[in-house]
């Protein structure tokens, strides 16, 4: 089973909202050194969701990528994934690490509170956001904002994932935070040259680390 890079840089989500080319784009991701990998896919029925968790795993499990499935643990189980990312209101933490012991676990969080509990239960990484306004979901609360996520970073140990409107204008600023990973959707799959964007997105993770 893989493990989790602490600087994770760029976590691509490829969401079934914006896209069906999940072969396409999983394979983009790896040519571009993407560490991580998660498939989500909310308005699918689970056998759908199995069938191309097992196209992405297929694929990811000859590179370094991690792949990590949202949401349901049915899917990462039957795929292999190497990993689950669940919410606050997806199925409890602690029954889903009962079912999957070895496998990475990341819990999406909002507050210091949240992100301090999830760390002491367990978590392998947090996803902690919005951090600004985003589109991806409609059910989504108001964004964070860049001060309360790196009082978080500031307060845990193990690797904060940002997540929500983050883009490659936004992203130097966000950086500066501390945070290990970001995670972007919208700002890839809505692109007109989505390679060129993942490209682009590397670069300043990777100048920023240079400095």
């Amino acid at each position: 089973m893989k493990t989790l890079p602490k600087k994770m840089g760029l976590y691509f989500i490829i969401d079934g909202m914006y896209t069906r080319e999940f072969e396409k784009y999983t394979r983009m991701a790896i040519l571009n050194d993407v560490s991580v990998i998660q498939y989500r896919d909310k308005d699918a029925s689970q056998q759908t969701m199995k069938n191309n968790a097992l196209i992405i795993q297929k694929l990811t499990s000859q590179s370094p990528t991690c792949f990590i499935v949202n949401d349901i643990p049915e899917v990462a189980l039957s795929s292999h994934a190497d990993g689950i990312h669940v919410g606050q209101r997806d199925e409890n933490y602690l029954k889903v690490r009962k079912r999957m012991p070895n496998k990475i676990i990341g819990v999406s969080t909002m507050t210091l509170e949240e992100s301090i509990e999830s760390e002491k239960l367990g978590a392998d990484y947090l996803g902690v956001g919005p951090i600004f306004v985003t589109q991806t979901k409609t059910d989504t609360p108001p964004p964070i904002g860049l001060n309360n996520l790196k009082e978080i970073v500031d307060n845990t140990t193990i690797p904060i994932v940002a997540i929500g409107g983050i883009n490659s204008q936004n992203l130097e600023s966000l950086l500066q935070t501390g945070v290990h990973g970001v995670a972007i959707i919208s700002a890839i799959l809505t692109a007109p040259d989505p390679e060129n964007e993942i490209k682009k997105i590397q670069n300043i993770i990777k100048e920023f680390n240079e400095k």
